[in-house]
C-alpha cells in the first residue's frame, strides 16, 4: 500500500507482491494456514489490474468455426473439390492450426509459433 502512495511506484508494489506470495508458499509448505495472506494478496493484486483467474484455452472462442471449417473441407474432399480443400487447409495453417488427419477423423491444433 505505501508504494501505491508514494506516487504509484508499481515496480516496488509488484515487488512487495512477490515477496508476499513468497511467504504464502513458505507457510503452505510449512502447513501453516494462509488464507487470510492469500486474501490479501487477490486483493492487492486488483488494485494493480492484476487478475489471478485461469487464462481460456488457447482458441477455445475459435474451436467451433474451426470445427466448422474442417467439416467443410471434408465435404470438399468428398465432392473431390481437392484444390479448394487443400486452399482451407493452407489458410488454417497460415492461421497456425495445424490439421492432423487420422482414421478417426481430423483433429487440430495450434502450431507453436
Amino acid at each position: 500500500m505505501q508504494a501505491m502512495d508514494d506516487d504509484f511506484n508499481a515496480p516496488q508494489a509488484l515487488a512487495a507482491l512477490f515477496d508476499l506470495s513468497r511467504e504464502i508458499n513458505r507457510a503452505q509448505e510449512d502447513g501453516k494456514d494462509a488464507e487470510g495472506a492469500k486474501a490479501a494478496f487477490r486483493e492487492l493484486t486488483t488494485v494493480l489490474g492484476l487478475t489471478m483467474a485461469e487464462p481460456a484455452a488457447k482458441g477455445a472462442e475459435a474451436a467451433p468455426f474451426i470445427e466448422l471449417l474442417i467439416a467443410t473441407r471434408k465435404d470438399l474432399r468428398a465432392a473431390k473439390q481437392y484444390a479448394l480443400a487443400d486452399a482451407l487447409r493452407q489458410r488454417l495453417a497460415d492461421l497456425g492450426v495445424v490439421l492432423e488427419d487420422t482414421p478417426e477423423g481430423t483433429r487440430w491444433k495450434y502450431q507453436r509459433g
